[in-house]
């Protein structure tokens, strides 16, 4: 177990650096950075949205286009790695939005709207239209709504000779929106059926008899999709299945098929739901609007899926560059979840059950896909705490000299850490990547803070993205700050720290640029350097490191303390010098454990903190003392109890019980921090910090810098 009479943290996840999703505007960074709005349109805000209960964009004017990253260049995403997008909108009006990418054919516009035609080569350069609905939907309007398209296939709908190489940005044009989690990423797949087994297949309904289910070469072109399954009948009427008849598919939301289909179709997907079993139908019609409902006495919903543009009758541009049939596969992919929702949007989908089609064509690549795992951004991100015993996620940037190393030791304070040994700042360690795969790409935190053990010169470097290109965040071993010098931005940490003893540093990366570049904006966290010889530990990032200080007793005042608890009769609060901390202090004096002292606000009100789940005070204490931290949860109402003792003690009705270490009470003076939602989830798995209220104490000492972060 790590002694605890030194700074703690505690944190909540995890993160493989290699992780597959993408978060390019969830909204809970509280700012509207990296938006462009061009011609017409107010410049993009950020709210807080009742119905999503988080924070969100809001394009607000006439036309816009509003930009996030770019078509090319320094502020494009650049991403080659993910090439599924998904974003929540809530549509008011008539909208398109537009995703630049770069092909090994130049660049490409993906665009979609509210119409369900599927135009491909539109009549701009570059530009490849699908429809995803919903224009003469009121359902669709003014409510949050969830998009997911799969780039690649939606380019190859048009360009089936054509590669996706990057996802650059999202254009939005059209009238007021609000916008949530845009997210590129890359689903899980489960593939049912890929044209290689007709034994996947059964004929469902035979009425008329000569249905036929046969597996035939790609005839497109250069047959790209190689074997593909034949659907052959008497139209409408027939109808074929996917074996087996039950998926139950419980885990996935996204159905996705490539179809050539030359005449009208439907294809029926059965679901369990919460409100019992349904049919999600979908068809194509001759309706150039979209329509869709409820029938079947409210045991089936239809959309529409894209008229006859899937049948070879596409706009007039796609007429005009391949004649008056499509023989290219067109993708259809569907969110099945959302898809329900739009009619019973009380109602929950509990497993994707089977897969029919009536109507005579060419099938393939029928799969399910995962919606994007969305990380909570309110969570911390570790990126290493060493408890793996492996150096896997680290590299020697410069080892020259050579012979420096990584290893993973026991470290007798905190446990496992990883250490470094080479030739002083000669040599360089790295952890992410400045480019490249191995880059954090964390677009949701504007904080990190790391735990340090140096006895000799250092320099850390943390490389950051921002909107005037990449910048280098240089912490050192000085008593100042040095500015900008090129692309670095350099701070001291004060040059007593290499003392050999751990310390923590936590720094707001934004507010650390905006002191020396007002007008710059982080964009992304992408690396952790650094130089020199020592051991580091809990390097992690966080959504926001603003302190609130709610005691620091420099006022020379008391009037955010109350005596709660006075059985001596003797109980004092006092506003006094203390001359190891060379500051004013908060001195509570009275009968050992008998007395009791709460902090809150001038007017004795709860500080209803919801914006903070970190704690951190300084005491001072040579008796036994109790801690209450009044707090809010999901579960009611807590208080984590903190005492001089070496183990937790777990959870007793409202009260969660965690040892400070007995050592604590030693008479000189220990800064505490503790991460108080960690707490709560470490004693009551599920539960969930929602607000902080007071702090409390009972024993006589010494108390200052009462901070929350």
């Amino acid at each position: 177990m790590k002694k605890i009479n030194i700074l703690l943290f505690i944190s909540s996840l995890f993160i493989n650096t290699l992780h597959a999703t993408t978060v390019y505007e969830d909204g809970e960074d509280g700012t509207a950075n990296g938006w462009r709005v061009q011609k017409n349109g107010e410049p993009a805000t950020n709210i807080y949205s009742n119905a999503r209960d988080s924070r969100v964009i809001k394009l607000q004017g006439q036309g816009g286009p509003w930009i996030l990253g770019a078509v090319s260049g320094d502020l494009s995403w650049n991403n080659t790695k993910e090439k599924t997008i998904s974003w929540k909108m809530v549509m008011g009006s008539r909208y398109t939005v537009y995703i630049p990418v770069t092909t090994k054919n130049g660049t490409r516009y993906l665009f979609y709207n509210d119409l369900p035609k599927r135009i491909l080569r539109h009549g701009f350069e570059g530009g490849i239209l699908h429809g995803l609905g919903g224009y003469n939907h009121s359902e669709y309007k003014n409510v949050w709504r969830t998009y997911t398209r799969d780039l690649e296939a939606d380019l190859k709908d048009s360009e089936p000779d054509n590669e996706l190489i990057s996802v650059n940005g999202f254009i939005y044009a059209g009238a007021n929106v609000l916008l949530d989690d845009i997210i590129l990423y890359n689903p899980n797949e489960h593939i049912y059926s890929d044209g290689t087994d007709i034994n996947n297949w059964v004929i469902s309904d035979n009425d008329p008899a000569g249905a036929t289910i046969t597996k035939i070469t790609d005839p497109q072109g250069d047959h790209v999709q190689g074997d593909v399954i034949k659907l052959q009948g008497n139209g409408l009427n027939n109808s074929y299945r996917l074996n087996p008849a039950n998926w139950n598919n419980t885990t996935q939301n996204i159905i996705q098929w490539k179809s050539r289909f030359f005449e009208t179709y439907s294809v029926s997907i059965k679901i369990k739901t919460k409100l019992g079993d349904r049919e999600l139908l979908y068809t194509n019609s001759n309706n150039y609007y979209p329509s869709g409902g409820v029938i079947n006495n409210g045991t089936t919903i239809w959309h529409e899926m894209g008229g006859r543009s899937l049948m070879g009758q596409n706009g007039w541009e796609q007429r005009r560059d391949f004649g008056d049939i499509n023989y290219f596969w067109q993708t259809v992919t569907r969110d099945l979840k959302q898809d329900l929702k739009d009619f019973e949007p009380n109602n929950e989908l509990i497993s994707v059950n089977s897969f029919e089609v009536m109507g005579s064509g060419l099938i393939d690549d029928v799969k399910m896909l995962d919606r994007p795992t969305i990380i909570d951004p309110k969570k911390d991100i570790i990126y290493e705490d060493a408890q793996d015993g492996s150096t896997k996620r680290w590299h020697i940037y410069d080892n020259d000299p050579a012979d420096a190393s990584i290893t993973n030791i026991e470290d007798k304070i905190k446990g496992r850490v990883i250490e470094f040994r080479g030739d002083g700042v000669a040599n360089g360690y790295e952890i992410g990547s400045r480019v490249g795969d191995n880059q954090w790409n964390n677009r949701n935190h504007k904080a990190i803070s790391w735990s340090m053990n140096y006895n000799e010169n250092f320099s850390i470097y943390i490389a950051i993205e921002t909107t005037n290109g990449p910048r280098y965040m240089n912490y050192e071993r000085r008593d100042e700050d040095r500015g900008k010098s090129y692309n670095y931005i350099r701070f001291g940490l004060g040059s007593d720290i290499s003392d050999g003893l751990w310390h923590t540093i936590s720094r707001n990366l934004e507010d650390d640029l905006h002191q020396f570049e007002p007008d710059n904006n982080l964009i992304a966290i992408n690396a952790f350097l650094i130089r020199g010889s020592g051991k580091i530990d809990d390097i992690k990032t966080m959504l926001n490191y603003s302190k609130i200080t709610y005691e620091d007793a420099e006022d020379s005042s008391t009037n955010r303390w109350t005596i709660f608890s006075n059985s001596s009769g003797e109980a004092t609060i006092n506003n006094i010098i203390d001359n190891d901390r060379n500051s004013r202090v908060i001195q509570l004096q009275g009968q050992g454990l008998s007395d009791g002292y709460r902090l809150r606000d001038a007017q004795n009100n709860i500080w209803n903190d919801i914006s903070h789940h970190n704690l951190e005070w300084s005491m001072k204490y040579a008796e036994p003392f109790t801690i209450y931290i009044e707090v809010e949860t999901k579960n009611g109402h807590r208080y984590l109890v903190y005492t001089p003792i070496d183990e937790n003690r777990g959870v007793s009705g409202e009260y969660i019980k965690i040892g400070l270490g007995e050592n604590i009470v030693d008479g000189t003076w220990h800064t505490i921090k503790r991460d108080l939602a960690q707490d709560i989830a470490n004693a009551e798995a599920g539960n969930e910090l929602i607000s902080i209220s007071d702090f409390i104490i009972r024993g006589s000492g010494r108390i200052d810098d009462v901070k929350a972060f």
